[in-house]
């Protein structure tokens, strides 16, 4: 690494691979030198906003430019490919979520990671967020006592969505749960414990949308029964999207994009306090926490096992709900 400089090239330049473009410029210590996509216009216009090299295959940019790190940002049935090439060659992976598009592919992938010892990083970019930041650290000092409830609801209408890979499944791995539930289950495990049953109900209110749900819900609980409910959609209107932790002590609120101000209230308090945390946004946050680990500054906290477990509580949630 010149002058502790990583050096990473993307994969992928479609929506959410110019959304890591943009965060990386916020990262003084990493540098995007390549980017590959299989569309080549797509990746050569990404690049030269960044004076990075272009390239149309994965193999080629792997081959022809000294990497440290590569960030995947291609489909989800692309994911297990590109991290094989990478580990192969001994760099580091951050991998957009869902993992993979099935647990087998993300098994592999962390098993890989495992064996030749780099870093595997699933991009749970809600962890990240500033206002879940916040909570994560309420619920660590105890001020909400026991967290025995959680609830997350991320859903609105995806216009188009008929029409674009999220909802192919051969593509994506499943429906609104693959895509955006993911994140609900990431958060369950990091604000509440780990997930030891899963109830779900899931359904198809668009039928354009083909041959996955895009309306679901699920009820996680762990060992000791501290329970979650998790809402997804990509059919029905906006309305609150909100992680809620409710405790023996108190209860903390994250809102997004609904113009709520998240919140946080305990027993020994009159009135709501304002969560707040100082720091960059959520993508930057996970760009830069991938960064830090890769320099050996801090140890990888969101790893491909988490997002391994999260995939298999999908597909454990398909399961029960028999699709």
């Amino acid at each position: 690494m010149s002058n502790q400089t990583l050096r990473v090239g993307l994969i992928g330049a479609g929506g959410i691979g110019r959304t890591h473009l943009a965060s990386y410029e916020r990262v003084r210590e990493a540098q995007i030198v390549a980017i590959a996509d299989i569309n080549e216009d797509l990746a050569r216009a990404a690049a030269q906003q960044v004076g990075a090299q272009a390239f149309q295959h994965v193999e080629q940019m792997l081959e022809q430019v000294e990497l440290d790190a590569v960030d995947i940002c291609t489909p989800p049935s692309a994911h297990l490919e590109a991290a094989l090439l990478a580990i192969e060659r001994g760099l580091n992976v951050l991998c957009e979520k869902p993992l993979a598009h099935h647990p087998d592919a993300a098994r592999e992938m962390v098993r890989a990671a495992e064996e030749k010892g780099v870093k595997l990083m699933t991009a749970f970019c809600h962890r990240f967020h500033p206002p879940v930041v916040a909570l994560k650290r309420l619920i660590e000092a105890g001020e909400l006592g026991e967290v025995v409830m959680f609830r997350n609801r991320f859903a609105g209408p995806f216009k188009g969505v008929e029409e674009r890979w999220f909802s192919d499944k051969e593509i994506a791995g499943g429906g609104v749960l693959m895509d955006t539930s993911v994140h609900s289950i990431d958060l369950f495990r990091f604000l509440v414990g780990e997930v030891a049953r899963v109830q779900a109900v899931v359904r198809q209110t668009n039928p354009a949308i083909g041959e996955v749900e895009d309306t679901a819900i699920a009820l996680l609980a762990t060992e000791d029964n501290r329970m979650g409910v998790v809402e997804a959609s990509w059919s029905l209107a906006a309305g609150f999207n909100v992680v809620e932790v409710y405790g023996t002590e108190g209860v903390g609120m994250v809102h997004y994009w609904d113009g709520f101000k998240s919140r946080y209230k305990t027993l020994k308090m009159d009135d709501w306090q304002p969560l707040e945390e100082v720091g960059p946004d959520r993508f930057v946050g996970e760009i830069q926490h991938f960064v830090d680990a890769c320099l050996g500054r801090a140890p990888l906290q969101v790893t491909g096992y988490d997002g391994l477990r999260a995939v298999e509580i999908v597909y454990e949630a398909y399961r029960v709900a028999q699709v």
